[in-house]
């Protein structure tokens, strides 16, 4: 599937757009960015072996983290991958899903939430 570069955007900034209003404060501490691949030291830092794709890195201190003393740090950084989600979903929903799902996994690490909560709050119906 060929989606352009703006396109693929489009959806990362919907999906921000969408973060459940409890959680859209990440904007206050964090940076959203896009880009084609992981860089080598995300890969490591990740521990990827050479075939896995990353879809999504939260970088930095969570919120839970953040206090007086670390206002001096840097944002913490969200990127989105590209390449890996362009290449492993065939049509363009499916593909949006992914951002939509990949975007809030990582504001989710922001936060501190587990793989549970996260299901639970982006799926209360679950319950």
């Amino acid at each position: 599937m060929l989606i352009d570069n703006p396109t693929f955007d489009s959806f990362v900034r919907e999906a921000i757009d969408n973060i459940p209003e409890q959680y859209a404060r990440v904007h206050e501490n964090a940076v959203f960015e896009v880009a084609d691949e992981p860089s080598l030291e995300q890969r490591k830092s990740a521990k990827l072996r050479p075939h896995d794709a990353l879809f999504g890195l939260f970088e930095g201190v969570p919120d839970a983290g953040r206090s007086i003393r670390t206002s001096g740090l840097l944002p913490a950084k969200i990127t989105i991958f590209r390449h890996p989600m362009i290449e492993l979903y065939a049509d363009e929903s499916s593909l949006k899903k992914q951002v939509s799902q990949t975007v809030w996994h990582e504001v989710a690490h922001y936060f501190g939430l587990n793989h549970e909560a996260m299901h639970r709050i982006q799926h209360p119906q679950d319950l």
